[in-house]
């Protein structure tokens, strides 16, 4: 059992995101993750008071973890929007080809609560996509595009249904399908 509280939680915080990315939040109990992060039940009630709270926890843990993963995936010295744009999307598609790949858990876990707009589990999506999508537009207005925030988020949404679709029929195209509505985007062909 880690000592230090730093440790217990970064144990506990590592564990609950294996298993709720893994499994789903309704199929992992606080035993599990307790389990899994080699701590007790009480030690583990005693950093986080719920399952919702520690859900809420991994999800923004996750958060910096997913925008520096965009952040390496795409090259900064690329000035040309499309270009960069395609190697997202390039990038998305070589995450997809990863074995025991389920997407964007944010979604996943986000869709599995989405009766519940104020869970922890929302709230903690919202700010993610919110952050994808302000990494996004800085990255366009580096690159000299206007409007970009409108543009970005109109790219995050063919991003999310890329993904989507790629989960749900297990064809990496959708991506190519994304990449091609994220380019109408950059040129004001989509409104």
């Amino acid at each position: 059992m880690p000592r230090s509280s730093e440790k217990t939680i970064s144990a506990i915080l590592d564990a609950g995101f294996r298993l709720f990315f893994k499994r789903g939040f309704a199929r992992v109990s606080m035993d599990d993750i307790a389990s899994a992060a080699g701590v007790t039940k009480r030690t583990l009630y005693y950093h986080y008071t719920s399952k919702d709270a520690l859900v809420g926890a991994v999800l923004d843990q996750q958060n910096e973890q997913s925008i520096a993963a965009f952040r390496n995936w795409t090259a900064p010295n690329t000035p040309e929007p499309a270009l960069f744009i395609a190697g997202l999307f390039a990038q998305l598609s070589e995450w997809s080809g990863q074995p025991g790949w389920t997407g964007s858990g944010f979604t996943r876990l986000s869709m599995e609560l989405a009766d519940l707009p104020g869970h922890p589990v929302r709230k903690a999506s919202q700010r993610h996509k919110s952050a994808l999508v302000l990494w996004l537009s800085d990255e366009l207005s580096s690159r000299g595009i206007s409007a970009p925030k409108r543009i970005a988020e109109q790219i995050v949404v063919a991003m999310e249904g890329a993904v989507v679709l790629t989960l749900i029929h297990g064809d990496p195209k959708y991506f190519s399908f994304g990449c091609n509505l994220a380019s109408k985007a950059l040129t004001g062909e989509l409104e």
